[in-house]
């Protein structure tokens, strides 16, 4: 016991001065942390994807397991379920821009057509005005200095170079955290198993005490985070159809493209839908300003009916998290990352509501014992 006691105290002094050092020595560890965060960031990436295909791999295995019940044929099952995972993601990113493209293309063309004589009305000013002529006609040529501007045109085309220099590099490393994401992602989704245990074993070594703890917390945020997940994409996919099929019924343009806008701001809880109605009303508005009356009656009528029917079935039930404390997870979560913020918030905060749930049930129990 007293050596119990002794280690103990040791930890919590050394723990003390190792918080001590971060805090004194805090602008050469906080550039340590942002230096080893950045590295990451692809990993962290390639986590979150893992998990997002992860959904869809677990319906791919269950499905090959029910169609192919040889043993032999079972070790395939990984390889074939990853395969459909990532080509059913790629399909309905190819559907999306497939629908948005050109009804976009069709938008910014006629854009362009309605705002054409904004444009011939100031070249006509510049063709009649008397002192713009009047500034040509005292224009000499002679007085111009050269040297300033031959400089001025180098240092153009240098901060030109630097320009397309940055974005290539931009480009080129977005390019490879997205490759290195996808790859680290399929390697996850290899070995999850052997994770999970190696996880399991680090535990069971290093912390028995608090593991069955650990492990039950990792539960229920992973049943909030994939129930949300799931339960939120099938709400954004049925809120984008119901609003292409009413548009189409209504005879109101960019019906493809603002089916697919409204479903992907339904992916945001409570501003979403705020945020696509909006988009819409000045994409229609541009075509009819009375289309444009009627585009917002029935996107206002299509949001009460999910709000009231098919989100509490799709996702609320899957969540368990009362409307008001939705809303205090979006105005969190904005705040602090903005759109990403609102969209992880609202499972967080479902899990530790469900964990309070727990442990103030497994309390009482324990009092009335």
């Amino acid at each position: 016991m007293k050596k119990y006691i002794e280690r103990r105290h040791i930890s919590f002094i050394l723990a003390l001065f190792l918080l001590y050092l971060a805090i004194d020595y805090w602008p050469v560890v906080g550039k340590f942390i942002h230096t080893i965060f950045s590295a990451t960031i692809p990993l962290l990436i390639g986590c979150v994807v893992a998990y997002i295909v992860n959904l869809l791999l677990r319906k791919y295995e269950r499905l090959y397991l029910r169609l192919f019940k040889q043993v032999k044929a079972q070790r395939f099952k990984r390889p074939v379920g990853i395969v459909f995972a990532y080509l059913t993601i790629i399909l309905i990113v190819a559907i999306v821009f497939s629908l948005v493209i050109p009804e976009l293309v069709a938008c910014i063309k006629l854009l362009i057509a309605n705002h054409s004589h904004v444009i011939n009305k100031f070249v006509d000013y510049f063709e009649h005005s008397n002192n713009l002529q009047g500034v040509f006609s005292d224009f000499d040529v002679h007085k111009i200095q050269w040297s300033k501007i031959g400089s001025y045109l180098s240092t153009g085309i240098g901060g030109t170079f630097k320009t397309v220099m940055s974005t290539a590099s931009s480009v080129f490393s977005v390019a490879t955290t997205t490759a290195i994401a996808l790859f680290f992602s399929i390697y996850l989704l290899i070995y999850k198993e052997m994770l999970a245990r190696q996880f399991n074993r680090l535990l069971n070594t290093y912390c028995p005490q608090i593991e069955e703890k650990v492990v039950r917390v990792i539960k229920v945020f992973d049943d909030c985070y994939s129930h949300y997940i799931v339960g939120q994409c099938k709400d954004a996919a049925i809120l984008g159809i119901s609003c292409f099929i009413g548009m189409s019924i209504l005879r109101i343009p960019y019906a493809s493209m603002l089916g697919v806008v409204t479903a992907f701001g339904a992916l945001i809880p409570v501003v979403g839908a705020i945020l696509g109605a909006s988009v819409g009303v000045v994409l229609v508005f541009a075509v009819s300003p009375i289309k444009a009356g009627i585009f917002l009656i029935f996107i206002i009528l299509l949001q009460q009916l999910d709000n009231r029917i098919t989100y509490p079935l799709v996702v609320g039930k899957a969540i368990e998290l009362p409307s008001v404390w939705v809303f205090v997870a979006v105005i969190v979560g904005g705040g602090v990352s903005g759109i990403l913020g609102m969209m992880f918030t609202v499972p967080l905060f479902a899990a530790i509501y469900r964990l309070l749930g727990l442990d103030i049930k497994r309390r009482k129990n324990r009092a009335h014992k």
